[in-house]
C-alpha cells in the first residue's frame, strides 16, 4: 500500500466512473509536490467567463496561499491591497484597487489573531470605500471550537460572528465549521455557506480503491460528518458501506482508550474527523483500531492545525497508514515533507462557489452531498 500511495502523490491519479476524478498536482516546489487538487472534480465547471470575470474584485489577507490559487481557478487577478504592520505591530490595510459600486470578496483564514484583524479591518475598509457588497471567504473559522458556554466564558465563534457583523460583512463562505450552530451566530440578513469537504476526502479515497474500506466516526460530535462521508463513498463503490464509532471513555478514565462500536476486523478504516490539532485523538484511535484488527487505519481531517509536535507524533505513530487534510489552512513546511500526510486544494471548490454567489447561482444544487 505504501508504494501505492507513494505513485499517487507522484502521478496523481486516473479519471473516475461518475465522472469524479482526482486533481492534478498544481505546485512546481518539492514541498508542495503533492498538493492535489478539485480541479477535475464534479463541482467545479471551470473558469469564469470573461466578461464576467471582469467584473469581480478578489482580494486576500496576509499569509494566504489558497487566494491565489482561488484566483487561477476563477480567471481572475487578484485585486491589490497592501497588509502590512507598524513598528509597533499594529495592522495596517490600504485598499489600492477601485471598489466603488462592486461586489468584493475577501479571502482569509482566521488562523492567528493577526488573521482576524486583518479580515475585520479589510472588510471596513471596504465598507469605508463604498463597495456594493463584501463576502468573506473564510476557508478556516478561527475560534470555532469555542462555540457553547463554558462556566465564565466568553461563546468566542459567536462574538467572532458580532465583530465580522460590525465591520460590515454582507455573506460569509467558509468550509466545514466545527458545528452548524455558528451559522446561526449571524443575523438572518447576513447569509452563511457553510461548505462541506466530504466530497473532497471521499472521492479521493474511492480512487485508493480499498479492498474493504470502513468509516469510522471517532468521537460522538463526528458522527454526521462520518455519516454524510460514508453515503458519499458509499455511491462510489456501488454498495452500503460500514462504519463504526468509537465511543470515548476519557471523561471516566483518561487511561481507558475507548470501545469501538462495530466491526473493524479486516478492514480498512477511514476515521473522518473536522480537524487535527495535536493529532493525539486521531493516534489513539489508529492504536485502537488496529488492535481491534484492522488491516490499515487512514484518515481524513478537513483542517490541518498541527500544533504542539503533531506531525513528528504522526510519522512516529506506526498504526496510522495515511493522513488526507486539505490547505484551507496553510500547509506546515513539515507537513508537506510527511510521507504519511497527503494535502487536498479545496481551491477550485471554493472558486466554484464564488462564481456562483457572482453569477446568482444555486449553491445547495451544486454543492448538495445527499
Amino acid at each position: 500500500m505504501a508504494a501505492y500511495l507513494a505513485s499517487r502523490r507522484t502521478l496523481g491519479g486516473a479519471a473516475m466512473a461518475l465522472g469524479m476524478g482526482l486533481g492534478l498536482l498544481t505546485s512546481q516546489t518539492p514541498a508542495e509536490s503533492k498538493t492535489l487538487t478539485t480541479k477535475r472534480w464534479h463541482f467545479y465547471k471551470g473558469k469564469m467567463h470573461p466578461d464576467i470575470a471582469k467584473s469581480v474584485k478578489l482580494f486576500k489577507c496576509g499569509d494566504t496561499p489558497i487566494a491565489n490559487e482561488i484566483a487561477d481557478y476563477l480567471g481572475v487577478e487578484l485585486s491589490p491591497m497592501a497588509v502590512n504592520k507598524f513598528a509597533d505591530g499594529e495592522t495596517s490595510i490600504a485598499v489600492n484597487a477601485n471598489v466603488r459600486g462592486q461586489k468584493v470578496y475577501i479571502v482569509c483564514s482566521t488562523i492567528t489573531v493577526d488573521r482576524i484583524m486583518e479580515l475585520l479591518l479589510s472588510i471596513a475598509a471596504m465598507r469605508r470605500a463604498s463597495a456594493k457588497s463584501i463576502v468573506a471567504v473564510i476557508p478556516f473559522y478561527g475560534y470555532a471550537r469555542q462555540d457553547m458556554i463554558k462556566g465564565r466564558e466568553p461563546i468566542a465563534a459567536a462574538d467572532i460572528a458580532r465583530m465580522l457583523e460590525e465591520m460590515g460583512v454582507d455573506h460569509v463562505v467558509t468550509v466545514d465549521l466545527h458545528s452548524s450552530q455558528i451559522e446561526g451566530f449571524f443575523k438572518p440578513t447576513i447569509p452563511v455557506d457553510n461548505l462541506g469537504a466530504s466530497p473532497v476526502g471521499s472521492v479521493y479515497f474511492s480512487e485508493l480503491q480499498l479492498a474493504n474500506p470502513c468509516v469510522i466516526a471517532p468521537h460522538a460530535s463526528a458522527v454526521p460528518k462520518s455519516v454524510v462521508f460514508r453515503d458519499i463513498l458509499s455511491r462510489t463503490y456501488d454498495e452500503s458501506l460500514p462504519m463504526a464509532i468509537v465511543v470515548k471513555k476519557h471523561h471516566v478514565d483518561r487511561s481507558k482508550p475507548g470501545e469501538v462500536v462495530g466491526d473493524v476486523r479486516g478492514k480498512d478504516c477511514i476515521v473522518v474527523d473536522n480537524l487535527i490539532d495535536t493529532g493525539s485523538t486521531l493516534i489513539d484511535v489508529a492504536k485502537l483500531l488496529k488492535s481491534q484488527g484492522a488491516t490499515s487505519v487512514n484518515a481524513f481531517c478537513v483542517h490541518g492545525r498541527y500544533s504542539a509536535t503533531a506531525v513528528d507524533d504522526i510519522n512516529a505513530c506506526k498504526e496510522l497508514d495515511l493522513l488526507v487534510t486539505t490547505n484551507t489552512i496553510p500547509e506546515s513546511l513539515e507537513a508537506a515533507k510527511s510521507d504519511k500526510v497527503v494535502t487536498l486544494s479545496v481551491a477550485p471548490f471554493l472558486a466554484e462557489a464564488i462564481s456562483c454567489i457572482h453569477t446568482k447561482g444555486s449553491m445547495s444544487q451544486k454543492f448538495s452531498t445527499r
